[in-house]
């Protein structure tokens, strides 16, 4: 039988919020219940996202609006860290941003200055989920980036999950077409790498071995969760929990996930919910 006394052990649990904390605009069921069952246990616990057009209050207003009070603070998206992340490796810098206002608002605050798509130069080009791509944009981020500006990506998902199962296209279907295009690789700050949970667990001071990332995505929550020594849930929302789908990185063991679950209501039985 397996040993799932580290969920309620854990110091934080991370949670991804597409396809596992809700669905389209609705709650996932159980998910309430859970957090307060956290609290109970005294465990901490944030939300860890790839959203890349919204922000942290603005992630908490929608959440707000499903019935779910969080606290700003509690909530990581990819939109506020990747101001961060580039002025962590790059410094202060010029960036062009493709994607959201909310985006560009975070690499401002970040200290560096930004540029329109179509004006002069810029030392990185960050591409996000941008609702407003068009061929004009990909002919001249091309340009910038074939003339030296560094690829950077918020997040590689290629899709997420809607209401009804249907997939939105997400950053890495556009970032397909720059890369394409360009010949070269994006470096990408979102899940699956290692930046946004070593920045998690920098603000909860808490080692890795002491947390928990739940999760709907293999290739993200679960593949950067064994990158960075995190324990993992996935959540597969009823679809059969293939064993092809686990991630074999050369030289490293399976990324499987230590819990596999159909959904919210099953991990809130596991740490004692009724």
């Amino acid at each position: 039988m397996l040993d799932h006394g580290f969920l309620t052990r854990a110091k934080v649990y991370f949670f991804d919020l597409d396809g596992c904390v809700y669905h389209g605009d609705q709650l996932s069921p159980g998910i309430i219940p859970l957090l307060g069952r956290l609290r109970q246990l005294g465990i901490d616990y944030a939300f860890l996202t790839n959203n890349s057009r919204l922000s942290a209050a603005e992630i908490g207003g929608r959440l707000a609006g499903m019935g779910l009070e969080v606290a700003p603070e509690c909530i990581l998206p990819v939109t506020d860290i990747a101001g961060r992340f580039i002025r962590d490796k790059y410094g202060a810098v010029t960036v062009k941003t493709i994607g959201s206002e909310s985006l560009e608002r975070g690499i401002s605050a970040a200290g560096h200055r930004t540029v329109s798509w179509d004006e002069g130069k810029a030392d990185i080009v960050v591409v996000g989920r941008d609702t407003a791509f068009h061929y004009d944009k990909l002919q001249q981020i091309s340009s910038d980036i074939l003339s030296g500006a560094r690829l950077v990506a918020t997040n590689p998902d290629i899709y997420h999950p809607g209401a009804d199962g249907i997939k939105i296209p997400e950053t890495g279907a556009l970032l397909a077409s720059i890369e394409a295009m360009t010949g070269t690789t994006a470096e990408c700050i979102g899940k699956p790498e290692p930046y946004m949970f070593l920045y998690g667990m920098k603000l909860y001071d808490a080692a890795p071995d002491s947390c928990v990332m739940v999760g709907d995505n293999p290739d993200t929550d679960i593949l950067g969760s064994a990158r960075a020594g995190l324990k993992s849930v996935w959540i597969t929302n009823g679809a059969p929990a293939d064993s092809s789908v686990w991630k074999r990185e050369p030289g490293q063991i399976l990324s499987c996930p230590d819990v596999v679950l159909n959904n919210m209501e099953e991990l809130y039985r596991l740490v004692g919910g009724f």
